[in-house]
Parts: C-alpha cells; structure tokens; sequence
C-alpha cells in the first residue's frame, strides 16, 4: 500500500484547481528537471515504518510524506 502513496499525493495535489492556478502541472516525484522553472511542487516519501501484528505479519503501515513547494517569492510558497 506505501508504495501507492505517491500516486495518491500526486492525485491530490494534481486536482486541486488552487494548485493547478499557481503551478499548473508542474508537479514531481522527487526529482526536478534542471530547466523546469518556478513555481512547482516536489513530493517524496520520506518513511516507512511497518506496523506488526502478534503474528509479525505487517497489515498496514504508516508512511512519511514531505511535501516541497519551490518559489522565488516566499510569500507565493505560503499561498
């Protein structure tokens, strides 16, 4: 399921008609291309940390996502 989260962010944040206002699709996991310019949103999953069962089985999971929005403007990054 963790490995799902990133589709999940990207969804949520692609959707959203705000985001799409000030970012339009530029949206990335992890990694930027060098000529993209600002602004734009990096998301990366950060942590994973299974959660174990009596039986050591792991049945859900919680994961840590970092979200980064990128400006030249600090005030543009708040918005």
């Amino acid at each position: 399921m963790s490995l799902q989260i990133g589709k999940a962010i990207y969804h949520l944040l692609s959707k959203d008609s705000r985001i799409k206002e000030k970012v339009g699709s530029k949206i990335y996991p992890l990694i930027v291309e060098e000529s993209t310019t600002f602004p734009f949103i990096i998301y990366k999953r950060t942590n994973i940390s299974p959660n174990y069962t009596k039986g050591s089985y792991s049945v859900n999971e919680s994961v840590t996502v970092d979200v980064v929005i990128a400006s030249k403007d600090y005030i543009d990054t708040i918005k």
